[in-house]
């Protein structure tokens, strides 16, 4: 399966990309907005599960963006029910609108797919940029938790018969 809207794509994984995304998850900034504040950087076999897991409930795609004459990959994205995780890895590549296109891709499929809705079940408090990215494409804020003692996160909703097709809030 590939997704695209010209100039990004999403591809299935390949045996190669936990080589590219191992330095991902082992940057500070990745860890703290996906995995936590107490993230330890991921070794190849921990990034292998994790596919594992991502693959095993979802479409797991890696994001490509053009670069010259090739497709660079520069981080991955998984469309399943429950969750979509969407990582830039390359950091060049973030607050670039990038995340917005992943996620009007992933939104896309699942219309396609016949899903009446998508929901976010964790994303960190001090996460701004994802929170603000979900809220643009209509997710609706269903509830908050905290994991550990202090570390807030809120859960997020998209009910996809409620919102037109294409339909954001920019």
């Amino acid at each position: 399966m590939r997704l695209s809207d010209g100039g990004l794509r999403l591809r299935e994984l390949r045996p190669a990309d936990i080589d590219t995304a191992l330095g991902w998850y082992q940057d500070p900034y990745v860890l703290r907005m996906s995995e936590g504040p107490a993230a330890q950087p991921f070794d190849r076999r921990r990034v292998e599960r994790m596919y594992e897991v991502l693959g095993s409930t979802g479409e797991l795609y890696m994001i490509e963006v053009p670069e010259g004459d090739v497709w660079r990959a520069i981080g991955d994205a998984t469309l399943a029910r429950d969750t979509l995780p969407i990582v830039i890895g390359e950091s060049r590549y973030r607050g670039k609108g990038i995340g917005g296109r992943v996620l009007d891709l992933l939104i896309g499929r699942a219309r396609e797919l016949g899903w009446s809705c998508l929901e976010v079940k964790h994303v960190y408090a001090y996460n701004e940029a994802s929170r603000r990215l979900f809220l643009s494409r209509c997710f609706v804020q269903m509830g908050t938790g905290v994991e550990g003692r202090d570390t807030a996160y809120g859960r997020y909703r998209l009910d996809l018969r409620a919102v037109p097709s294409g339909g954001t809030r920019r």
